[in-house]
C-alpha cells in the first residue's frame, strides 16, 4: 500500500522527451501511466493529479493551463471489432484523437474516450464519462456526460427558433 499524505506528496515535473511536446511548468504529482508519448503534446502549465492513466496512441494535444484530476483516463484508441474471425485482440486498434482545450478542467475519475475534444475553459465534473466533445466554457456531468450550463451567458449558443442542441 501506498499512503500519500499533504507532506509526501510529491510534485514531478515532465521532462522535455517525456512527450513529443512539454510545455514550460508542466508537471504530474505521485505517480501516472502514461503510454505512447510519442503522440502527446502538452501546452504549458499542465497538470495530472495522482493516479492518471493516459495512452496517446490515437493523438493527444492538451493545451496550456488545463488541469487533469486524480484518477482520470484519457485514452485515444479502441479496439477493432468487427471480424468474427479474429480474436478482438489481434483486430488492431481505431484510433481517433483527443483534444483537451486552455484552462479545462477535468475533474476526478473521468473517463476521456478516443475522438473528443473538451473545449477552452470546460469543466467536466467527476466521475463523468465523455463519449462526445464539451463546449467551450460548457459543465458536463455524468455518465455519459451532458452539458448541464455554460460558465459564463455569453458562451451559451444561440439558436434561431426550432433548433435544439444535439
Amino acid at each position: 500500500m501506498t499512503m500519500i499524505t499533504d507532506s509526501s506528496k510529491r510534485v514531478i515535473p515532465f521532462r522535455p522527451n517525456d512527450a513529443k511536446r512539454v510545455g514550460q511548468g508542466c508537471f504530474y504529482l505521485d505517480d501516472i501511466t502514461w503510454l505512447n508519448s510519442a503522440n502527446i503534446e502538452l501546452g504549458d502549465r499542465v497538470k495530472f493529479n495522482s493516479g492518471c492513466w493516459v495512452n496517446g496512441y490515437g493523438g493527444l494535444v492538451i493545451e496550456d493551463d488545463a488541469n487533469v484530476g486524480p484518477r482520470t483516463l484519457i485514452h485515444t484508441a479502441n479496439h477493432i471489432t468487427s471480424d468474427r474471425d479474429t480474436p478482438i485482440a489481434f483486430q488492431g486498434w481505431d484510433s481517433k484523437p483527443v483534444r483537451i482545450g486552455r484552462d479545462a478542467w477535468v475533474g476526478m475519475g473521468c473517463i476521456i474516450l478516443p475522438g473528443v475534444t473538451i473545449g477552452e475553459g470546460a469543466i467536466v465534473g467527476a466521475g463523468a464519462l465523455v463519449t462526445k466533445d464539451v463546449p467551450p466554457f460548457a459543465v458536463a456531468v455524468g455518465s455519459p456526460a451532458q452539458v448541464i450550463k455554460y460558465r459564463f451567458p455569453d458562451a451559451e449558443p444561440r439558436h434561431e427558433a426550432g433548433e435544439v442542441d444535439n
